[in-house]
């Protein structure tokens, strides 16, 4: 009995943090709508089980209630972010937004399974369970998720506003601005007009949102235009105004932190084992969501086997680069001297082609790498020893197998290469849309890895992403390869699709980022 007073405590406390504003505002109705079945079926479970535990975090219903969840705040968060806003932080704040729906979730099953109990400790009727089910599921995810809601989106919106102000420095001041009328709260008035540095202190706590359903926001202003606030005044009204432990919680700066909700919340209160299986199933649900969204955005010249097998592993190549995934690239921002943007500053830079092809690769996926030098004793110089194609592995982690330039010429029957046959050995092993690292001699000794892709369109290119050429431009002619291609091949030689294929992480070491 001293667990459900507890708990009756803490929702108390709940309600008092989401206030009266939450009534108020909610009467223009919900910008979303919850499946409230999904919740249902989660409660359903916590009976036939007998009672919660966190272990029922682990069922399909209790994941299926959190990914809904997550589903309401998200839908915040996208109409929130710009298109152009960098996908680390768009990727943060969605982590955000799933660990505090795994915490939400926990707590009102939790609550679902203290009250299938009467006063008396005896299980209650079904029927009459499903009444009280009802009215937790009203006030966890109707109420409350109104307000959560609002705030996702008011805490996205100013987090990628941060992100901008800390491109200009203290360049420009910010102003607090509240929404102007007669709505606004009396404490968030005294707040409007206070005009600092984006270094000051006092935007570490008081950047908005400041409260449930705060519209308040802060926007650049030039400095001869406003005159700065006192900043000792400034952060004594922010306390004040955010006095007592149920604003309090609020000063936190979202586009620091990267996080939603305040970090403080009710919510992330928890036994240290709810926590652990918080994590553990927060962290995998993240990671099959990355999987999905990385699976969609990839061309359909690829099998289904594939995209889920390249999604996957992009997962570990960021691991192994210590970066985030961005969108794919487009061939002018993956090339135009951005895979090499150091050539011709040192030598090093001017033999790195075998690091400059995969480079280009990656950085059409969306991954922000450049080709670093090739130095003595480097992956990029064994890469250089007519190895260029043990970068890549087949998705079932089988080597790759080029084919090479020799073998085909023999096959044929040829016994030189010319510019036609070139073109033919290309157009023959580059017949499907995707792209292809190449690694050819020249007619006058020497040789290069570079890339062939082909497009959608049935046209096939020569990218060069070790050094660009704006009269080529970035989709060159092959010609130009075939033309310069020696005519009798080196034997390990040759051409290998690689968009379909697994980067392989131990050469991670070859880039920069």
């Amino acid at each position: 009995m001293g667990l459900r007073r507890g708990y009756k405590a803490f929702n108390a406390a709940l309600r008092s943090l989401y206030g009266r504003e939450l009534l108020t505002l909610a009467e223009g109705g919900r910008p979303f709508d919850f499946d409230d079945a999904l919740f249902d079926e989660a409660a359903k479970t916590v009976y036939q089980n007998g009672g919660f535990d966190v272990s029922c975090l682990t069922e399909p219903q209790a994941q299926a209630l959190i990914n809904e969840t997550l589903r309401v705040i998200d839908m915040a968060v996208g109409s929130a972010l710009p298109h152009e806003v960098p996908d680390t932080i768009r990727y943060a704040l969605e982590n955000n937004a799933f660990v505090f729906s795994g915490f939400k979730t926990f707590h009102a099953l939790r609550e679902v399974g203290l009250s299938m109990l009467t006063e008396k400790g005896d299980i209650k009727p079904f029927g009459e369970f499903l009444t009280d089910v009802k009215q937790i599921n009203a006030q966890y995810n109707h109420n409350y998720l109104y307000a959560e809601y609002n705030h996702a989106l008011g805490a996205a919106q100013m987090a990628a506003k941060w992100h901008d102000f800390e491109q200009d420095g203290d360049r420009y001041n910010l102003q607090y601005r509240t929404a102007g009328d007669d709505k606004v709260r009396e404490e968030h008035a005294i707040l409007n007009g206070t005009t600092l540095p984006p270094s000051d202190p006092f935007w570490d706590m008081f950047l908005p949102p400041n409260g449930w359903n705060c519209r308040c926001t802060a926007v650049q202003v030039r400095k001869n235009k406003y005159p700065a606030s006192d900043p000792e005044l400034a952060m004594k009204r922010g306390q004040n105004c955010t006095e007592g432990a149920k604003k309090a919680i609020f000063r936190y700066n979202a586009g620091k932190s990267l996080q939603l909700f305040p970090p403080k919340h009710p919510y992330f209160k928890a036994p240290a084992e709810a926590k652990q299986v918080i994590e553990q199933v927060t962290q995998e649900a993240i990671r099959e969501k990355r999987i999905r969204d990385m699976v969609e955005e990839l061309p359909d010249n690829l099998t289904p086997e594939e995209k889920q097998a390249i999604a996957a592993h992009n997962l570990e190549i960021e691991e192994a680069l210590k970066i985030t995934k961005g969108k794919p690239m487009t061939v002018e921002q993956a090339d135009q001297q951005h895979a090499n943007p150091n050539y011709g500053k040192k030598y090093e830079y001017s033999i790195n082609c075998q690091t400059c092809a995969p480079a280009y690769v990656l950085r059409l996926m969306g991954f922000n790498v450049t080709a670093k030098a090739n130095t003595k004793n480097s992956l990029s110089e064994y890469l250089s020893r007519q190895r260029s194609f043990e970068a890549w592995k087949n998705t079932d982690g089988s080597p790759a197998v080029p084919t090479l330039t020799y073998d085909w010429m023999i096959a044929k029957g040829y016994k030189q290469m010319s510019k036609k046959r070139y073109a033919e050995y290309f157009e023959e092993c580059c017949k499907e849309t995707g792209v292809y690292i190449l690694t050819i001699g020249w007619k006058g000794g020497g040789g290069h890895a570079t890339v062939l892709q082909r497009f959608e369109d049935g046209t096939l290119k020569y990218i060069e992403p070790q050094v660009y050429s704006e009269r080529s431009g970035a989709k060159r002619s092959i010609d130009e390869l075939c033309e310069s291609g020696a005519t009798k091949p080196y034997p390990k030689r040759g051409v290998l699709r690689v968009d379909n294929k697994l980067f392989d992480t131990k050469f991670a070491s070859i880039f920069d980022k």
